[in-house]
């Protein structure tokens, strides 16, 4: 009995300890935020002696932030829509059709996702610039595919191989052709893998930082990441109050689609939407 108390308490003791890992510099990210410049660089308090608003009102008038959160949000959407769309009838076509170069297609996409960014700057910037798309959301769209498609098919393939086809068979028996099992049949059953897969996808989308800040040149056409870039200002006469009220505002939506969509996004990851 005294062995099974100690275990329970060192586990909760381990748990407690990496939550207070996690949240703290979240904590200290919004409590930053609403100090004065004189806690913030001086006095360096942990808990505000007192809360003001200032940073924010400043962020607002002084930057474009909110600009630039809107780009960010309809570039991740649009990306997300059309990553999902392409990831799922590859990642069923694949687990539907069993055959060599189905395999070759899966493992080919893992590959292409785990090469870097920077290494496919350079040629993406030049077919970019030659179809005339360099500084514009589109052109930010489809170099954005080149990391979340791979990334979706994989995610897409893992859930579809957890989902049982005797349904689908029965569906074909009764008349249904392949589309119209995959849309009403297959599809629901795979809703929780979507969202999980959307979610991730919609993440890697908001936080990308090297394609906009090369692609994008023109201010009202940039994203959020490229803002708190240039609030950092070359790592001088750093405005930290600033700079905290602004990863607040941009993380802000990061936590929101958690909260409210973790119980899709756990049950996509207990039926396999990673291998």
């Amino acid at each position: 009995m005294r062995r099974s108390w100690l275990g329970k308490l060192w586990i909760y003791l381990g748990v407690l300890i990496l939550l207070i890992l996690i949240v703290f510099p979240f904590y200290w990210m919004i409590a930053t935020s609403l100090k004065t410049f004189a806690e913030v660089s001086i006095e360096r308090t942990v808990i505000p002696r007192q809360i003001v608003t200032t940073n924010y009102t400043d962020l607002f008038r002084q930057t474009t932030i909110l600009t630039h959160l809107l780009n960010t949000l309809w570039i991740s959407l649009v990306t997300t829509a059309f990553s999902l769309l392409l990831a799922t009838m590859t990642g069923y076509t694949i687990t539907r059709y069993e055959t060599a170069w189905g395999e070759f297609v899966a493992r080919f996409t893992l590959f292409t996702y785990m090469v870097p960014s920077i290494v496919l700057l350079l040629p993406l910037y030049l077919v970019l610039q030659a179809a005339g798309l360099i500084n514009t959301h589109a052109g930010l769209i489809l170099s954005y595919l080149t990391f979340t498609l791979p990334f979706a098919i994989w995610m897409m393939r893992a859930y579809f191989q957890t989902i049982p086809q005797v349904m689908e068979e029965a569906a074909v028996v009764d008349g249904a052709n392949r589309f119209q099992v995959f849309l009403w049949i297959v599809l629901p059953q795979a809703m929780p893998g979507l969202i999980s897969t959307a979610i991730f996808v919609f993440i890697l989308c908001w936080s990308e930082f090297l394609y906009p800040l090369v692609l994008i040149s023109t201010d009202e056409l940039k994203t959020v990441t490229v803002t708190l870039a240039a609030l950092t200002g070359g790592g001088q006469n750093i405005k930290f109050g600033l700079l905290m009220a602004a990863s607040t505002v941009a993380t802000l939506p990061i936590i929101l689609i958690f909260f409210f969509l973790q119980k899709y996004l756990i049950r996509g990851f207990a039926a396999g939407g990673y291998e």
